[in-house]
Order: structure tokens, then C-alpha cells, then sequence
């Protein structure tokens, strides 16, 4: 699978940005909200034995997952390698890998719980990545995705539309 180049600067500029990503005003303001409200999604009687999160960053929502599922086994995958390098510092019990969402290092129906916020409109094939996730996912697991959609179904779309 070939990278769009504008897949690159994005990966380039998570890359840039991971060492001070966890002290940014974005965390407090937008991803815990998000984070919050996606778990809040899940039934009380989900007890996942394994958390994936796509697009994970630093690794902070694997850490709030953890307080939840505390045994759950935690898995994170980034493209920025400096992001999975803050989660390996952040997040030390963790399993982090360095991959697209349409490339999961994982096997087959291996993990019960799939998480993926503000990160779906990051990657480059949208459609293998939700492949990727039907075959990592064992039967009755939870894919739970969050993420910001602009108005009028894209951005070029929208410029059009205002143009």
C-alpha cells in the first residue's frame, strides 16, 4: 500500500508535536470529551479482556480504559512513531505498535474491544482500515469510533459550497 503524500506530512506532524501533545490545551478541552463520551457508550457489562485503540497518540485513552478494565490487556497502534514512543513512556504496561489502521499488526479475532477517536479521518483508506478492524475483532466485541466530520460531507465539498 502506497502513502498519499499529505498521509506522510500528517504522520510527519503528529511525529513533531508528540513530545508536548499530553500538555496540550487540546487534551482538556476536546479529548477528554470525546474519550469520556465514547466510553460512556459502552454497556455496563462490557468487560473487554483486550482494548485496541487506533490512532491512539500519546496513549492517553488506553489509560482511561484502564481505570475501567484495569485487567484488560491495552494495545495501541500510530503511524508517529514519536506518539508511540510518549505512549510506551505514559503507558508502560502497554502494547504499542507503529502502523496504519489499514495495516494492523494483529491476528485474527484477537482483541474484544476496538476504540478509535479523532483519528478516522486520518487515515489514508478508510475502508480497509474498518476491514482491518472486522478482522481483528473477535465475534460479539465493540468497534466504538468517534471522530469530527465537516459540514457537507468533506472539506473540499465544503469549500465549493461556500465558494
Amino acid at each position: 500500500m502506497s502513502v498519499r503524500p499529505s498521509v506522510s506530512k500528517d504522520v510527519d506532524s503528529f511525529d513533531h508535536r508528540s513530545s508536548g501533545y499530553e500538555q496540550s490545551f487540546l487534551q482538556g478541552f476536546f479529548f477528554d470529551r470525546v474519550h469520556q463520551a465514547a466510553l460512556s457508550l459502552l454497556p455496563a457489562d462490557v468487560h473487554p479482556g483486550s482494548i485496541l485503540d487506533i490512532g491512539c497518540g500519546t496513549g492517553r485513552l488506553l489509560r482511561k480504559a484502564a481505570s475501567r478494565w484495569p485487567e484488560a490487556q491495552l494495545i495501541g497502534v500510530d503511524p508517529a512513531e514519536g506518539m508511540i514512543a510518549v505512549a510506551h513512556q505514559q503507558t508502560p504496561h502497554g502494547t504499542f505498535y507503529i502502523s496504519m489502521a489499514e495495516s494492523l499488526p494483529l491476528p485474527d479475532a484477537s482483541v474484544d474491544l476496538v476504540l478509535s477517536t479523532a483519528s478516522f479521518h486520518h487515515w489514508a483508506d478508510q475502508a480497509e482500515g474498518v476491514r482491518q478492524v472486522a478482522r481483528a475483532l473477535r465475534a460479539g466485541g465493540y468497534f466504538c469510533l468517534a471522530d469530527i466530520v465537516p459540514p457537507y460531507g468533506g472539506l473540499e465539498e465544503s469549500m465549493t459550497h461556500y465558494a
